[in-house]
């Protein structure tokens, strides 16, 4: 067992080479896009989210599409969610950062509506969102499911300008399909396809954006 000076070492090393991590990630030369995906022959999208706000998904045949030249991804649902950016993260020096340059956490429903959140404390690990509530307050009903942590993967260039320039604050609108990612030097990537899966690792959902939209203040369906 390690004595109480040891452990505040150690926690201090820790910290220090995390802190470092992400430093030298948010600051090294970001490599360019490989995607360039041709969506016109892909399987139509529903054009909004469900009247109560949640995400539009519904299956699809399994068609897989070359991402680029080391990544393929095969198409499991199509996907449309609407909510507000309460997280964003940057990433490039993972195995995926080239296809796969952003990750932004939306909250959906209830809490994307004004005052939502308010009280809320959310932080992002490395592909990873945690959150806690403001304490003594009474949620909505099934709110867990209405936090989602989004690893994105631009179509294209122009989506990927659109997707980089969102800021924390924003209500966007975004679709696309939910994917499973293979390639080089990873294990297959599997997006979830539930929003009550629970899940730390493995429950965020992998979306091969086509299009994105920053929606007015007001303009959400939610």
């Amino acid at each position: 067992m390690f004595d109480e000076g040891t452990k505040i070492a150690l926690f201090a090393v820790v910290l220090t080479a995390w802190v470092f991590g992400l430093t030298t990630e948010q600051l090294a030369p970001r490599a360019d896009l490989e995607t360039a995906v041709e969506t016109a022959r892909l399987p139509p999208l529903p054009q909004e989210v469900t009247p109560d706000g949640a995400p539009a998904q519904s299956r699809v045949s399994r068609i897989r599409v070359d991402l680029s030249d080391t990544f393929t991804a095969e198409l499991l649902a199509t996907y449309v969610i609407e909510g507000l950016v309460v997280t964003r993260r940057e990433f490039r020096n993972d195995p995926t950062s080239a296809i796969s340059p952003l990750d932004l956490g939306i909250v959906w429903g209830d809490l994307a509506k004004p005052g939502g959140i308010d009280g809320f404390e959310f932080r992002t690990g490395h592909r990873l969102i945690w959150y806690s509530p403001p304490e003594n307050t009474e949620m909505p009903r099934r709110w867990k499911n209405q936090v989602t942590n989004n690893h994105l993967i631009p179509a294209n260039q122009t989506v990927s300008d659109v997707l980089m320039e969102t800021k924390i604050g924003s209500h966007v609108r975004l679709r696309g399909y939910l994917v499973k990612v293979t390639g080089d030097q990873i294990s297959p990537w599997r997006s979830s396809l539930r929003r009550d899966d629970g899940s730390i690792v493995g429950g965020c959902e992998i979306i091969l954006v086509t299009d994105v939209e920053v929606l007015e203040d007001g303009q959400s369906a939610a």
